[in-house]
């Protein structure tokens, strides 16, 4: 990426403004927000100490990817606890994920449970009736068949250290170990909450990182398998986790947050990476 000294300087000016301004609610820092009190940063962290993850840490951490999938992170906030980055009220509806509950439980119950707690989307039955008919099945296999399901995910990781070809795996249709209802950004999401440091190709970070942003690819959106890679970049420039930019970039796109770099309603004049960005407002550069 020839630009990877402007870009990486960008997302040092958004980490700093999102502090300083746009995570601050009637002078109080909203301290759920912030990287360093993410679900995603405590499970890094629990990764990089040498934790155990069970399968029951698997299920949440798919039931998180998939619940707040084009969801509003407000409807979960309040629920979140800080000092784990759980979200409890979810956790409660699952059972605290006792996969025996879990495989015993309709999914439709689940499915009522969510939606009486205005959570989750309209692929939500979709998402309950692959939980439990399907995804949990898969993970219980897997344990029994090499002892842990991370055992299974570190041969591909061996040969290929960028998660790439183990998200592919898990994404591609048609293939046995595909995750049902998980495309390719909520696997990213999933493998992040069970503590694996890699980005979240979303539609806030693809279009960010596009030519008509911050300019990082010749396409306006960036195609999910290179998002990944210039995050990584970006991360490694920097000295940061790959997840930690990912998060900036995302909180600076997404409503609730910073909400900056929003595909609707932008706040051009506001954004610290204006000089850079290649957003044209009616044919007017954005500067």
């Amino acid at each position: 990426m020839n630009n990877i000294d402007k870009v990486s300087n960008a997302v040092l000016l958004m980490d700093k403004q999102l502090r300083e301004e746009l995570l601050i609610k009637d002078g109080t820092v909203q301290a759920k927000k912030l990287w360093e009190n993410t679900y995603i940063k405590k499970q890094i962290d629990k990764r990089e100490k040498g934790g155990i993850f069970t399968v029951q840490d698997h299920i949440r951490a798919m039931v998180y990817s998939m619940l707040t999938s084009g969801a509003s992170w407000s409807r979960v906030e309040p629920s979140i606890d800080i000092e784990t980055g759980r979200i409890l009220l979810i956790d409660e509806i699952f059972y605290q994920y006792d996969v025996d509950t879990l495989l015993n439980t309709d999914p439709m119950i689940l499915v009522d449970k969510v939606k009486a707690q205005t959570l989750g989307t309209q692929y939500i039955k979709n998402q309950m009736v692959a939980l439990i008919g399907t995804n949990i099945g898969k993970m219980q296999s897997l344990e029994q068949e090499y002892g842990s399901i991370d055992n299974f995910y570190q041969k591909f990781i061996d040969t290929d250290p960028t998660l790439k070809t183990l998200i592919k795996v898990l994404s591609a249709e048609g293939k046995p170990h595909k995750y049902i209802q998980l495309d390719v950004a909520l696997n990213a999401e999933y493998l992040r909450n069970v503590g694996y440091d890699i980005a979240k190709p979303d539609r806030h970070i693809c279009r960010i990182l596009g030519s008509e942003h911050l300019g990082c690819h010749n396409n306006s959106e960036v195609p999910k398998y290179e998002a990944f890679d210039i995050v990584s970049e970006i991360a490694h420039y920097l000295h940061k986790r790959t997840a930690e930019v990912d998060y900036i970039l995302w909180s600076y796109c997404a409503d609730g947050y910073g909400g900056i770099c929003t595909k609707n309603n932008a706040k051009h004049s506001r954004c610290v990476a204006r000089d850079i960005c290649n957003y044209k407002i009616s044919g007017v550069e954005c500067k």
